[in-house]
This record gives structure tokens, sequence and C-alpha cells, in this order.
């Protein structure tokens, strides 16, 4: 069983993007600042991140564009490219935080290279806070054979 491609065609203006949550702990933190050669003590070490006056080690802010790249990669599919990504951290999110992707399809248009499709995006922690927003992704579909 082949993993299925999204088309272009297939999309339409208010299409919701499947949410995505992600549980926040340590290990998490430490294994994205492990990944990206990021190594900065108010990521994982809670001592240090207090004697600095914040209450507990925080997520790095461009894990949350991680995120946000994972959740709509998995919605558009193998044959559909990233083109930008955006967005804007608004709260901090730390261990123990439940944190979810949403999004929603706000303009798609032919154009030679493929389908182009826009999206409006945000982050909220268990709370309802939003943690990222605004955010935006513009994205590259495949078209149909024939279309």
């Amino acid at each position: 069983m082949g993993i299925e491609v999204r088309y272009f065609e297939d999309i339409q203006i208010g299409d919701e993007i499947t949410p995505l949550v992600k549980e926040i702990g340590i290990a998490r933190m430490m294994a994205y600042g492990a990944a990206t050669w990021d190594f900065i003590r108010l990521h994982y070490d809670a001592d240090y991140a207090r004697e600095l006056g914040f209450e507990a080690p925080f997520v790095d802010g461009q894990m949350m564009g991680g995120f946000l790249t994972q959740q709509v990669q998995d919605w558009a599919g193998p044959g559909a490219f990233l083109r930008k990504l955006a967005f804007r951290n608004r709260v901090m999110a730390y261990p123990g935080d439940s944190l979810t992707c949403h999004g929603l399809v706000t303009d798609v248009s032919a154009t030679d290279e493929g389908g182009m499709v826009e999206c409006d995006l945000w982050m909220e922690n268990q709370r309802g806070e939003k943690v990222v927003d605004p955010a935006s992704a513009l994205l590259r579909f495949p078209l149909r054979a024939g279309s």
C-alpha cells in the first residue's frame, strides 16, 4: 500500500488542515537541541532558567516552526512542497504543555509550477492560549495529469 498523494484539484478554500498535537517534555526539548546543535541552557536546565527569572526551561521558538512544518507536510502529502512558512511566537511553552497546531486553507491558485495553496495556521496550548499566531504557509501541490 503506497502513500496517498493529495492533488491541487481536491483542495478548496475553507478546508481544515488536520490538527497535530505535540506533548512537550524535557526529553523532546533536549532532543531538538541536539538535532539542531542548539544547546542553549534555557531550553533544558531548570536551575539555570530559574536563575535568570524564568519559571522553567521553555521551548525553543524554532521548534514551533518544526511542528507547523510537520503539520502541513503531513496533511499535504509527499507530492507537495512547502514553499514558505511564517509564524510569530506569542506565549512561551514549557515541559508538560500540550500544543495543538490548527490550520485552514485560505486561497488556492493554479500556476505554471502547479497548484499553490495558502493556509492560515495557529497553535494553542492546553489552556486555549494561542502560543503561535499569526502563522501562514504557502504550499505547491501537484496537478492531476490532464488537468
